[in-house]
């Protein structure tokens, strides 16, 4: 599913299909970065959270991982016995947010991405208010492994 499709009609309590998997989508946020553009982000059942990224065309489905990584992050990073490199580092705002109250509006987060080989994605986080760490590993998704169910 296409991404600009996917933010149209994305909405909580729809079914979320990634590849052979079912999802029930419990929150929806839009949160905006600090240069204009956005992503959404939302939040599933059994922990799992799925975001898009407009710049690579991809989702991505992960769930919440400790790590024992401090910041300064560096460049590359061993994990899972995998090697990562850094993709980038941003900071986004919640500025709509629907369905259950995962995160608010107002609330924002800084992270720094990164990615292996076999498109496992890791995501360092950290919630500005609380400075609450909130690390998400999982895969890249393609377009064409997402739909919706009605």
């Amino acid at each position: 599913m296409d991404i600009i499709e996917f933010r149209s009609k994305i909405k909580p309590n729809v079914k979320l299909i990634v590849g052979e998997n079912e999802f029930i989508v419990k929150q929806v946020i839009k949160f905006r970065f600090d240069d204009g553009s956005y992503y959404t982000k939302c939040f599933l059942n059994d922990g799992y959270v799925f975001a898009d990224d407009l710049t690579s065309n991809t989702y991505l489905l992960v769930r919440e991982e400790k790590t024992k990584f401090v910041i300064p992050f560096p460049k590359e990073i061993i994990f899972k016995k995998k090697k990562f490199v850094f993709l980038f580092t941003a900071h986004a705002i919640a500025e709509e947010t629907q369905g259950e109250e995962i995160f608010k509006k107002g609330d924002s987060e800084r992270f720094w991405d990164y990615k292996s080989s076999d498109s496992d994605y890791l995501s360092l986080g950290i919630i500005d208010e609380t400075k609450k760490r909130l690390d998400f590993y999982g895969k890249i998704i393609e377009p064409n492994k997402v739909r919706l169910k009605k």
